[in-house]
């Protein structure tokens, strides 16, 4: 089947030195593209800033929001920059039958590789729809992995676990994603074996922690409410369960959670209250 180009062809001719023009702005732009986009993406998410008014944490939120569209706006851009000049290049040429060929290899892939129309698909509504972005925390739900989001692109989104292992994940695949620094998080700290008549002192301990931590200048930036006793747990056969919890900047949970744990050590030595421990080799004796 043959494509009337006749017209393309008289058009190219006639407006030659606009399309050199057109390439060369191509040329700048290109070259000036993540410079471009940075601009712009600042700028439009400076206005989204009073959505987290008040959490504490508005400037790393967007930090990380920017740094992920940034990367991906770039790229699309020198695609479509690319694109372009290719298109003007076949025009120039006079190579038509290429631009067809390609665009029958790229409907070929479209119908046989669903799976990656998928990928494509999801990877679009993760930036739109803003589940995660480079810098989360993240745990998925269907596969046993969790990790830092190194990258998030269209078709893939690359996460790098605790032990330095890095995932590379088909965005098709993400289906159930569980974001741990999405703007703030709980530390949570849970104190077992609490013993009988002690459970009140325990209580009165964590919350002067608490208050000691958020008081603190070193966490001055992470605890956005100080961390206190939220609920006494069921009783097992240790005793009592206590759990204390405190509003903190998301990346931040684990530190300060660590730091509660230390200081409650040695406060509750100092107080003098001694927890129950299990002991596996006295269970195994008596048995």
């Amino acid at each position: 089947m043959e494509i009337d180009t006749s017209e393309l062809e008289q058009w190219f001719t006639q407006n030659l030195l606009l399309l050199i023009l057109v390439g060369a702005t191509l040329v700048v732009l290109y070259s000036y593209s993540s410079r471009f986009v940075h601009s712009i993406v600042r700028r439009s998410l400076k206005a989204t800033e009073l959505d987290f008014s008040g959490s504490g944490v508005e400037d790393a939120e967007l930090e990380k929001r920017a740094t992920t569209i940034e990367s991906l706006a770039t790229t699309l851009l020198r695609v479509t920059i690319l694109g372009i000049g290719g298109f003007i290049i076949i025009g120039l040429l006079g190579a038509w039958s290429l631009l067809v060929l390609i665009g029958l290899f790229l409907a070929g892939i479209t119908i046989a590789g669903q799976s990656i129309v998928l990928d494509y698909l999801m990877g679009v509504l993760i930036i739109l729809e803003g589940e995660f972005f480079q810098g989360d925390n993240i745990e998925i739900g269907n596969v046993p992995w969790s990790g830092t989001v190194e990258s998030v692109g269209l078709r893939r989104t690359v996460m790098r676990g605790a032990d330095g292992t890095v995932y590379s994940i088909s965005n098709g695949e993400l289906r159930l994603v569980a974001n741990r620094t999405r703007i703030y998080a709980a530390a949570e700290v849970r104190i077992r074996g609490v013993r009988q008549g002690d459970l009140q002192r325990v209580m009165e301990v964590m919350e002067r922690v608490g208050k000691e931590i958020a008081a603190d200048p070193a966490f001055a930036d992470a605890v956005i409410e100080a961390p206190q006793p939220a609920f006494v747990d069921d009783p097992d056969e240790l005793g009592s369960a206590v759990v204390m919890r405190g509003k903190v900047v998301a990346s931040q949970r684990w530190r300060v959670a660590s730091e509660i744990r230390m200081r409650l050590d040695e406060s509750l030595t100092a107080a003098g209250i001694e927890l129950s421990r299990w002991s596996g080799s006295q269970d195994a004796a008596k048995g």
